[in-house]
């Protein structure tokens, strides 16, 4: 790299010309530096100013050098951004990855920037990102140097293989693009000054905001406030809406975060001004409270100007507090212990692995024993320790006792370097030297009891000990592990797999006895050693139900000790004996233990070694290989690693010496599906293609396959076994093509063998079937020979039988054969043919069909007949239908068609009823003849029966089945109108439907007529089929009203017409109608009012109590529904009547009965017209129009426009006016519920009437206001007036005002009334003008009701109020120190006085010749003692009438300062004594003699310090009237002494 771009690359920002000053923002030029060149160093484009919105677009020329680095390629910059945002390769990657791909974190450096730039934004994933600077550096031009630029983008941004710290320039022209999103123009105000203004606003809003909450929490208890909350709600919305909207860089927000600070702001003026017992009036107001109070009292103390800013505010007085120096100093006395030393000062038991210490590698047990001075070896990070708890000062020395359980000695052993022990420091006492407490853990390698046996320190004293302390017992951390039993016999194909896991076929319970006599040795057994009795817990899920296997009662095959070298010598004396036989109770033992189980249920059975316990309690978590039973437990193995039991199944890897799997597999069953066996059994086999000449026998298996099922073939003796291989359970079958009987015999599948289910198919080989035919002749002589053949079949095989066979006519040569078959469930049938003609016929039967054989086996029997043909008959329908109905008197002709040779005789009978007539036709010639029926003379069923027919051979043949039926019916259909008494009835311009009542069978044609109808037209309609059940739903629809005949009727049959039915009438229903009645009214023949003759109701005046209404004439069906529309005139309207001038016109809608009234409006004077529109009734439920009518009669039912006036009532107004005739500005005019302001005249001590005489009250009503009755001058004199007057107190007072003539009455007001000192109240109640017309301003039901029966004795709405007004006065309130009559109060003493008069005072006072004047809202005024001085109330003063006040000479105050005590120079002294030492403790007194004061003595904390929360008082001692200045304690005890009350000759501390 070359120097130029060396120092290029580690150049800052400013030390290329532009320097960096104040903020960001700003750029400075260095002085002596030209002021073209700029600085395109990497960091000045980072800074904010680079996202501003440009104001000046600079083009540098092409040869344009810089003294600094070249300007980087817009693609350099560029790539870094995309990374960041997205990828994060190269650079930024590097970045990312240092800080540790931490959120948010902007990188210190000239790529990045400063952390508050728009880029640092961006990379912390802020969602008010703004657009890259990056995509805004855009070259004008681009050119070979676009090349370069990626190339260096790429070695900056990552991927690339070099880096280079030399940035080429794309262009020479480079513009330099500045943007800003606030909404205030950077020539208007910078942004740095932007952000200052904002922040100082939003100061002052909070401190004004803390200011008014904290005014509001002092005023008064609970208080709140509604105009404070919703002042600082708008100011909070609006503050932050200007956040939004201006948005100044780095104090901007979006809408999102605007909506929810407007909702926080809001939540918190809720609970700050609004309501009095939350959260935060609880909690936040107290503080801030705290704050507001502290900072009023630092600009009270600025001079002069100070207590005219605060006055003498109430949060000020609330919150004094008298300073704490007042008492000062405390002297605590400590008395030092002894030192302790305490070994496992728990009493945890301790065990070690031997395994796990001796997997540790060689090399750390010897690094690690050069620290141990016991003569063994210490463990690394993970070695058994045992605690040492010391209490006192540091040891220098540490001896303990070790005792083997193998050999019984004790040995003393010494810790070398107790500087090399890890230890905990609980406590640290530095004002007691080197006192600590503090536990060491003393490092154990080997199994014994270990005891304590001596601790020093530096000085050689030793530390005491707890007496009778049992040892500590280690012993080896037991263990147990899972095996296979070896030498025992393997039965049920019990297989150990290469993972270790086991496997067994399941048992049966019919199982030998062997079996189960190996079973219940076990395959299984648990090594165990440790110190005895030893726990286990064994669990075994067996397809996902755990239950854990107990082993109580299950001696152990082998015990035996680990070690027993100690028993063999026999030199050992009996005391050496006793001492081993006590400690051999520890020792390791090792014990096994057998597992059996019986394997009845298939499944995974999983045994789980979870945990063990020995006596000592030292548990191991075998699974996890960790002890829950204290520090001691140590890994018992590292190796594979156990899976746990969850709730349903074990997670079951390689087997471990922890757990292990046998997997007991179910014995394979087969058998006959049910399908098979439930189906038709034998099976049939047969060679026939449509039947089986094989069969798949299905089988239900089950097991693990693949399967092998072996069967056995029965057929007779003969006996075949055969087997199969199954692969799939699915598609498990026999393919079975060989007869006999198909047994099952076993089965096995890839673990077991199993059992087949005792059940049999057999498989039967089915003969073909066969037939015997035999012919014999049908012989009738008359006929000339054979008529027919009889046909006999005997049969072999499985019915049903089906025989086919053809029949031929020879006769005919070339005619086609007639295949016929014969059907039949017998094996033996017999079947007759009689052809119809004569000739030689041939039977071939060709084809037999049986069960077994559908398809039919080929047969071979012909048999040839001479047939002479007999005569036949049959009814001829060619010509067309015969009908089966005809009437009484008609005829029919039967048609027929003969065959056989002419001519014939027909034989055939009539049956009618229990009547049958033969009747014989002879003769008949032609093949074609009609029987002809003549007429029927009575009505009925009757059936046409062909009997015998013969030929011209005299060849006789009975006819069975040919039969004609036809009904013979007596008359047609009867109809009439079914017509309603009073006829059809319906509505104008709808279709009339006419019932007809038909008697008979339908369809039925009706032809009818109008009567009068001039054209005299006959009309028909069809009457349709009726519906079942119902015999009037036949109707005839006809248009128009009018009276309709029956003319006839017919269907087959001419009909008759119901003479009482034969006409009907069709009428249509009135229309509707709706009239206003002449009842009440009057006619109008004038013109003045709405330019036509109409009929109006009596005038009545604005406001009736009782409106008056209009009666209604109703026609028709009701209820009516009624539109009608009002049109009003005002008062003032000249053109009134007039429907071109009219004010307003409404519509409205109505329901009426029968005598209706329609009610007039009532409130608005003016002219009022009312015209019926449109009316409907039941029967018309559309609106039938009305035709306006303005005339009308008594008798006439056409007026539908009537008029009615309502008159204006009176307006007056109460005025105030001057004894000089100047008016007040007080009205009262409209409904006087406005509030008005109260006439105010201050009266001085004794000027009133209740204090004063007759004369001097005179004097003072000669001044009093005058009021007067003013009337509007648009009504008619005389008038009347009522003015009710509230006196001071006592019910209201009504005066009558009568003949009034003029517009204008002064009120006189009676002295008895107006005399009083207070406010009394006048209000106009009614009034009324020469027409009757009076308007009721103030309801009945509150006249003569007294001030004080208001609620909350307000004042009265409407009308005038005056109020005479005494001067204030001031008295000590005698909860006070001010009541005190010598005058004298303490300093923090609030002084509070009772002012009598308005609720508004000002309150001039004197304090230390200073002069104040403060204003008072409530009638307890106070002011707090906050300096030595003297303290004089001079004069108070209404705020409502400065000019009423009082001056006192008699409130004047000492106040006295507040004594103090200094306890050891008032300082808090810290002292160490030994037992019986002396210390005097020396307690200054400042004040007025004589002194009381109490002194306390109270315990020390545990830790040997004074309680910061005060111990136990221990003793307290009072001093009465001490007339010195130092007092002197002397004592041995250990405490804190200390002063907590004193008081001097006027004053004490703490006042409480």
């Amino acid at each position: 790299m070359s120097e130029q771009n060396k120092a290029g690359a580690g150049t800052p920002v400013g030390s290329k010309g532009l320097t960096q000053v104040g903020s960001p923002n700003r750029v400075q030029k260095r002085p002596g530096l030209a002021p073209e060149t700029p600085n395109f160093g990497l960091s000045s484009f980072m800074q904010e100013d680079a996202f501003q919105t440009p104001k000046k677009t600079t083009r540098y020329p092409d040869n344009f050098q810089t003294p600094g680095p070249k300007a980087p390629s817009p693609d350099m910059f560029r790539t870094p951004m995309t990374s960041i945002g997205q990828s994060r390769s190269g650079f930024a990657e590097r970045v990312y990855q240092s800080t540790g791909g931490k959120k948010g974190f902007v990188a210190s450096s000239p790529l990045f920037g400063s952390p508050s730039d728009a880029l640092g934004r961006r990379a912390a994933g802020s969602s008010e990102s703004r657009q890259s600077l990056f995509d805004e550096l855009s070259p004008r031009k681009t050119g070979s140097a676009n090349g370069k630029s990626s190339a260096a983008a790429t070695a900056c941004g990552g991927g690339g293989a070099e880096k280079s710290s030399t940035i080429p320039t794309a262009d020479r022209s480079i513009k330099v693009v500045k943007k800003s999103d606030s909404a205030i123009p950077e020539t208007v105000v910078d942004l740095p000054s932007q952000r200052m203004y904002a922040l100082a606003m939003l100061v002052l809003l909070v401190a004004w905001k803390l200011y008014d909450a904290a005014t509001l929490t002092v005023a008064e208890h609970g208080q709140t406030s509604m105009f404070l909350f919703a002042k600082w709600t708008l100011l909070d919305i609006a503050t932050w809406y200007a956040a939004w909207r201006l948005k100044i860089p780095k104090l901007s927000v979006s809408l999102r975060s605007m909506y929810l600070f407007v909702l926080l702001s809001a939540f918190l003026d809720l609970n700050l001004f609004l309501l009095p017992s939350s959260l935060f009036v609880l909690a936040f107001k107290p503080m801030a409270v705290g704050v507001a109070s502290s900072c009023m009292r630092s600009i009270k103390s600025i001079p002069w100007l100070g207590p005219r800013l605060v006055g003498d505010s109430d949060l000020l007085i609330d919150s004094f507090e008298l300073d704490d120096e007042h008492i000062l100093g405390r002297h605590t006395i400590h008395i030092l212990p002894h030192s302790l030393a305490h070994m496992n000062p728990q009493g945890k038991g301790y065990c070690i692995d031997r395994r796990a210490r001796n997997n540790v590698p060689w090399y750390q047990r010897i690094s690690s024993g050069l620290l141990s001075g016991q003569g063994g070896l210490l463990y690394h990070k993970d070695k058994l320790t045992i605690p040492i708890l010391v209490n006192g000062t540091r040891p220098a020395s540490i001896r303990y006792a070790f005792t083997s359980f193998e050999t019984g000695e004790k040995q003393i052993r010494t810790v070398a370097n107790i500087g090399a022990l890890r230890m905990d420091t609980s406590a640290i006492y530095p004002s007691l030297g080197n006192w600590v407490m503090a536990t060491y853990y003393l490092p154990i390698s080997e199994v014994g009891a270990y005891e304590i046996f001596s601790v020093k320190d530096s000085k050689g004293l030793e530390f005491r000990t707890a007496a009778h302390a049992p040892p500590t017992i280690v012993v080896s951390c037991p263990t147990a592990r899972l095996q296979w039993r070896t030498g025992v016999g393997r039965e049920d194909n019990f297989v150990i797999g290469s993972d270790g896991h086991a496997s067994i076929c399941q048992r049966l319970d019919s199982a030998d006895t062997s079996i189960r006599s190996e079973s219940s040795t076990g395959f299984m057994e648990v090594v165990v050693e440790g110190y005895e009795p030893i726990d286990m817990t064994i669990v075994r899920l067996v397809n996902g139900h755990r239950e854990v296997i107990g082993l109580d009662g299950v001696q152990p095959r082998i015990t035996e000790l680990s070690t027993d070298a100690a028993s063999s010598d026999s030199a050992m004396n009996d005391a050496k004996r006793a001492e081993i036989e006590r400690w051999s109770r520890y020792r390791t033992r090792r014990s096994v233990y057998t597992l059996s189980d019986a394997f009845l249920r298939p499944g995974e059975y999983v045994y789980k070694l979870e945990s063990i316990r020995d006596a000592a309690n030292h548990s191991v978590i075998l699974g996890d290989v960790l002890s829950s039973g204290g520090h001691g437990a140590s890994n018992i193995d590292t190796g594979a690693k156990i899976s746990l039991f969850d709730s349903e199944k074990a997670l079951v890897g390689t087997a471990t010496p922890y757990m292990a799997c046998i997997q007991v597999h179910r014995r394979p069953t087969v058998s006959w599906t049910t399908s098979l066996l439930n189906g038709e059994l034998p099976l049939r086999l047969s060679d026939d293609k449509l039947r089986k000449s094989q069969y798949t026998l299905p089988l239900r298996v089950s097991g693990d396959g693949p399967w092998t099922v072996e069967y056995e073939i029965t057929n007779g003796a003969e006996s075949v076994r055969e087997s199969k291989a199954l692969p799939k359970a699915k598609d498990a079958a026999i393919e079975a093509s060989k007869p006999g009987v198909y047994h099952l015999v076993a089965v096995k599948d890839a673990h077991c063998s199993g059992v087949a289910e005792r059940a049999d198919v057999s498989l039967i080989k089915t003969p073909k079937p066969a037939v015997n035919v035999t012919s014999t002749p049908i012989t009738a002589h008359e006929c000339g020979g054979e008529i027919g053949a009889q046909i006999d079949l005997e049969l072999s095989g499985r019915p049903p039988f089906a025989i086919h066979y053809r029949e031929r006519n020879l006769r005919f040569p070339n005619s086609h054969p007639i295949a016929r078959v014969v059907r039949t469930q017998q094996q033996r049938h017999s079947f007759r043919i009689i052809p119809e003609l004569a000739g030689t016929y041939e039977f071939e039967f060709f084809t037999l069909e049986d069960d077994n054989y559908p398809s039919g086996q080929p047969i071979s029997a012909v048999i040839q007949q001479l047939i002479h043909a007999q005569p036949s008959v049959q009814l001829d329908t060619t010509g067309g239908y015969i009908s089966p109905v005809i009437c009484l008197g008609d005829s029919i002709e039967l048609p027929l068609k003969f065959k056989g040779q002419g001519p014939w005789q027909l034989t055939y009978n009539i049956v009618h009823g229990n009547r049958r007539n033969t009747v014989v036709v002879v003769g008949i010639k032609d093949d074609r003849y009609s029987i002809d029926l003549g007429s029927f003379d009575s009505p009925g069923q009757y059936s046409i029966e062909l009997a015998q027919v013969k030929d011209g051979n005299q060849c006789a043949r009975d006819l069975l089945e040919v039969v004609a039926k036809v009904k013979v019916r007596e008359s047609g259909p009867r109809v009439g109108f079914q017509c309603p008494d009073g006829g059809i009835r319906i509505l104008d311009g709808e279709p009339a439907r006419i019932p007809v009542q038909v008697h008979g069978d339908l369809p039925v044609e009706v032809n009818y007529r109008k009567i009068g109808d001039s054209q005299d037209r006959i009309l028909t309609t069809n009457l349709g089929h009726r519906s079942r059940g119902a015999s009037n739903d036949n109707y005839i629809t006809v248009s128009g009203p009018g009276e309709y005949e029956l003319v006839s009727a017919s269907d087959i049959c001419a009909g008759t017409i119901d003479p009482l039915g034969s006409r009907c009438a069709v009428k249509v229903e009135p229309k509707p109608h709706a009239w206003f009645t002449t009842n009440g009214l009057t006619y109008n023949e004038s013109l003045s009012s709405s330019q036509k003759h109409a009929w109006q109701l009596g005038s009545i005046c604005e406001g009736s109590a009782s409106p008056s209404a209009f009666e209604l004439g109703l026609s028709g069906f009701g209820p009516w529904r009624l539109e009608y529309r009002v049109d009003y005139w005002s008062w003032a309207n000249a053109n009134s009547g007039n429907p071109r001038f009219v004010d307003r016109t409404t519509s409205h809608t109505s329901v009426a009965m029968q005598h209706s009234t329609l009610k007039t409006e009532c409130c608005e004077p003016g002219l009022y017209r009312y015209t019926l529109t449109a009316v409907s009734d039941e029967r018309y439920q559309q609106l039938q129009r009305l035709a306006p009518s303005y005339s009308g009669s008594s008798t006439e039912e056409n007026l539908t426009v009537v008029e009615h006036r309502i008159t204006r009532s009176p307006q007056a107004e109460l005025r105030a006016y001057m004894p000089d005739g100047k008016p007040m500005d007080v009205s009262t005019r409209g409904t006087f519920r406005r509030k008005q302001p109260v006439i105010k005249h201050c009266l001085a001590r004794g000027q009133s009437r209740s204090d004063g005489d007759a004369q001097t009250w005179a004097n003072v009503r000669d001044k009093l206001p005058v009021f007067r009755v003013e009337f509007e001058k648009d009504g008619l004199a005389p008038f009347q007036a009522w003015v009710e007057v509230f006196p001071a107190s006592g019910p209201s007072e009504v005066i009558a005002i009568q003949d009034i003539n003029g517009y204008s009455q002064a009120i006189s007001l009676p002295e008895h009334i107006a005399s009083q000192i207070g406010r009394y109240h006048m209000r106009l109640v009614k009034i009324r003008d020469s027409r009757g017309c009076e308007r009721q301003l103030v309801d009945p039901s509150e006249v003569g009701i007294g001030r004080s029966a208001n609620k909350g004795d307000k004042s009265i709405a409407g009308g005038i109020e005056i109020e005479y007004i005494e001067a204030p006065s001031a008295r000590p309130a005698s909860s006070s120190p001010a009541a005190n009559p010598s005058r004298n109060v303490c300093l923090g003493d609030i002084l509070a006085f009772d002012l009598r008069g308005l609720n508004s005072w000002n309150v001039d006072y004197i304090y230390n010749g200073a002069h104040r004047s403060t204003s008072a809202n409530k009638h307890l005024f106070r002011r707090i003692a906050d300096e030595p001085g003297n303290f004089t109330l001079t004069r108070v003063c209404h705020r409502s009438a400065n000019d009423c006040c009082s001056d006192f000479n008699n409130l004047s105050y000492t106040v006295h300062d507040i004594p103090r005590v200094r306890v050891s120079g008032g300082k808090d002294v810290y002292q160490d004594i030994l037992e019986g030492d002396m210390v005097d403790i020396r307690l200054d007194l400042v004040g007025t003699p004589p002194f009381t004061f109490t002194w306390q003595r109270r315990g020390l904390a545990a830790d040997g310090t004074a309680s910061s929360a005060g111990g136990k008082v221990l003793e307290s001692h009072t001093v009465k009237d001490f007339d010195g200045f130092s007092y002197t304690i002397s004592t041995s005890s250990e405490g804190t002494f200390e002063v907590t009350f004193i008081q001097d000759n006027f004053c004490q501390y703490p006042k409480d």
